[in-house]
């Protein structure tokens, strides 16, 4: 019997040891038991404990693959993450999986209808099927692939019908099969490749395919970065390599995924959460044989593994949702990069806003700095106005002014979007008589109502309840909406431009990739249109015909307390402002403001990101915040808050006598209380990285995670402090 190191799921902060027949190789999933339950574990290329008595250990039960289902990239960067972000050493491993694999199923492909060419079709004239042109189109492509599926084929317009017609000519045939082999990716193209500007040609030409070589690609917003991450991509699978992109949000995943599809003849798949459990378990398995050569996901795609991988694509790198805020806080840009060092190619990050990590990282040579500063078709960028809220009269926030910006446009026949960064009917539910508001019974924040649902929401725990009708404080029943979110300026709208067509964006409207197409697919009728939305407007969308862009209200980011705030501020305000005169007419945007004289406005108004990012990293060094220093954030929770504050301050203690770390706190965290739990923090800061995991490792020895009504957390290189 061998000794087999096993990741298994719990608070462990390293393999468990079991006995086996023989010595697994890593990556190979296996049962075996964790007290009175049975699990499923990994094999990892870890050490074994050899301290242990044999008699003690437990054999493995069953092993459930025949051979490792995840490669040895993916085993090693897991590893590094769990040691990284200081947390339970088989998150990353798990993390990999899709759910189906994660509870025991088979990692094999369900039976597929494959579509081959024959020997006849291989050595056919395509020219003969001149008569029947989606025939020829059909053998084009099968000639240069010789083997996919019918579901590839259908994507590319070519239907069973079509196929049957070439099987009876016996130019194909089709089969139902189990197929376990590798399709190499060929970079054919469906639709020619478009002429690049010279900004967009010295960039491609930057990108070095045999090493790795690190790109921020900055570009303003139409400037053409998609178009380069595709030749870019044209070129690796043309050296039979396979590329991966990861988006930011799900919403992008349908967009992204359909314009590469239309591109390339190679087999595209796409991984995100929004999938069934069925279809991404399926699509994952097609990565990992090799079966397709583009992969599109989100966050948690990083950790795929896909054979001979050539080039990663992060695109809208400064955007927050690659940074997973709960379990195992990881951050999928800074694991991009590490996985394309590991395995020595080249990685892009693109964005209109690059975050303040990527330009310190560029200015200092560890990045390359490719710029894109003119839009691709020519078009000028929009001139951006501030309107000064405290001269204009409103209705639920918007104002005169803009109002006849937008039936100006609206009489040319353009669309207009209207960007407002909370979704909701109102942000409170108010007393008008005393001035009581609504709050969380679970949280410190405010209730936000929706009128469509009849219900109050907390959007930070999601606890619900009905708005009443009497005040509990003076018991009148003057209570009202407050405030204005999408809900109630859709309300607003409508009533101030009856007959125009109104197209929201939110996570009600579109809260799945379904809704969210049907959306999109409104937009692209003619006509005038108001579209209405929140942030997931903001994130690469190309909507032709839009003239103008109204900015609601940005003025949070301006007085927040978060580490990051006017980061986020000064991005979004340009990631909205790009959206307008992407097309052949001119576009405008006008933004609504009580703090016109703020001059965080004065760089954003001339489209000046470089001079605005350029500040706040001033800001940073001076206070030797990242990308400066280094920084973790602990959080304690407990339903009682002196417990809370307690076990902080004792690790304060801890921290400081260690004489390599500067720590603030316990401070309350900027929501002190959620979902019934008071939140309290330390910040951590270190001008040595490994200072900074030399303090901090210790911690889960000498305080257990869950213990005496407590738990607490590790937060390495937080996003926010909220």
């Amino acid at each position: 019997m061998q000794r087999v190191s096993i990741a298994v799921q719990g608070p462990f902060n390293g393999a468990l040891t079991y006995l086996h027949e023989s010595v697994l190789a890593p990556g190979i999933r296996c049962e075996v038991s964790l007290g009175p339950r049975t699990v499923i574990g990994i094999s990892v290329n870890e050490p074994p404990d050899e301290q242990l008595d044999l008699a003690k250990l437990k054999p493995i039960k069953r092993v459930l693959d025949d051979k490792p289902i995840l490669s040895e990239d993916i085993l090693t960067i897991s590893v590094w993450m769990s040691r990284y972000y200081l947390h339970e050493f088989s998150s990353p491993f798990f993390l990999a999986l899709p759910k189906l694999l994660r509870t025991g199923k088979s990692a094999e492909l369900k039976k597929t209808r494959w579509v081959s060419l024959t020997t006849q079709g291989q050595h056919i004239d395509t020219t003969q099927l001149a008569r029947s042109v989606k025939q020829q189109a059909v053998m084009v492509v099968m000639q240069k692939q010789r083997k996919a599926t019918q579901s590839h084929l259908n994507g590319l317009g070519f239907n069973t019908a079509l196929v049957a017609a070439l099987e009876k000519k016996q130019l194909l045939t089709t089969s139902e099969e189990v197929n376990l082999e590798p399709i190499k990716p060929t970079g054919e193209l469906f639709e020619a490749a478009l002429q690049l500007t010279g900004e967009q040609l010295q960039a491609l030409e930057h990108i070095n395919m045999d090493q790795y070589s690190p790109c921020l690609l900055e570009g303003v917003t139409g400037s053409g970065k998609t178009e380069v991450y595709l030749q870019a991509i044209e070129k690796c699978l043309k050296e039979g390599k396979r590329a991966l992109v990861l988006v930011p949000e799900i919403g992008l995943t349908p967009q992204t995924l359909s314009r590469f599809q239309k591109r390339f003849q190679d087999d595209t798949v796409a991984l995100h959460s929004g999938m069934t459990d069925n279809a991404r378990h399926q699509a994952w398995v097609k990565a990992s044989l090799g079966q397709a050569a583009i992969i599109i996901g989100t966050r948690s795609s990083i950790l795929t593994p896909i054979p001979n991988l050539g080039l990663i694509v992060v695109d809208e790198e400064h955007d927050g949702s690659y940074k997973q805020q709960d379990t195992l806080r990881y951050h999928a840009r800074d694991i991009a990069l590490k996985r394309a060092h590991a395995l020595n190619i080249p990685i892009i990050l693109g964005s209109a806003t690059p975050s303040l990590e990527s330009l310190h990282n560029a200015s200092i040579g560890r990045f390359a700095h490719l710029l894109l500063e003119q839009r691709a078709n020519g078009s000028s960028l929009p001139p951006i106005e501030t309107i000064d809220m405290r001269k204009q009269k409103h209705q639920a926030g918007f104002s005169e002014r803009l109002a006849l910006r937008v039936q100006m446009h609206l009489d040319e026949g353009n669309q207009v979007i209207l960007f407002l960064n909370r979704r909701g009917y109102a942000p409170n539910w108010f007393c008008k008589t005393c001035g009581w508001i609504a709050d969380c019974t679970f949280c410190d924040a405010h209730m936000t109502h929706h009128r469509a649902q009849r219900t109050n929401i907390c959007h930070h725990c999601g606890h619900r309840e009905a708005p009443p009708r009497q005040c509990p404080n003076c018991h009148e029943t003057t209570l009202e909406a407050m405030g204005t979110g999408t809900e109630r300026a859709e309300e607003t709208i409508a009533q101030l431009f009856p007959g125009t067509p109104i197209i929201r964006f939110d996570r009600d409207i579109a809260s799945t990739r379904i809704k969210m197409e049907q959306q999109l697919k409104l937009t692209e009728q003619d006509g005038p249109a108001i579209i209405i939305g929140t942030q997931m407007l903001a994130k690469g969308h190309h909507f032709e015909r839009v003239t103008l862009v109204g900015i609601w209200d940005i003025d949070g980011g301006l007085f927040s307390a978060d580490l990051r705030a006017r980061e986020r501020m000064g991005q979004l305000l340009t990631q909205v402002a790009g959206r307008s005169g992407r097309g052949e007419r001119r576009g405008e945007v006008l933004v609504q403001t009580w703090y016109p004289d703020n001059p965080v406005f004065e760089p954003l108004l001339k489209h000046d990101y470089r001079s605005f990012a350029v500040s706040l990293l001033e800001d940073r060094k001076r206070s030797q915040l990242p990308p400066f220093g280094f920084l973790a954030v602990i959080r304690c929770d407990s339903a009682f808050a002196n417990l809370a504050e307690n076990r902080l301050q004792e690790m304060a203690h801890y921290l400081l006598d260690t004489k390599k770390v500067r720590v603030l706190g316990p401070l309350p965290a900027l929501l002190s209380r959620r979902a019934g739990k008071h939140r309290y923090m330390l910040l951590v800061q270190c001008q040595k990285r490994s200072h900074l995991h030399e303090v901090l490792t210790p911690l889960h020895r000498h305080y257990p995670r869950d213990a005496k009504q407590v738990s607490w957390h590790i937060d390495i290189d937080p996003s926010d402090l909220a």
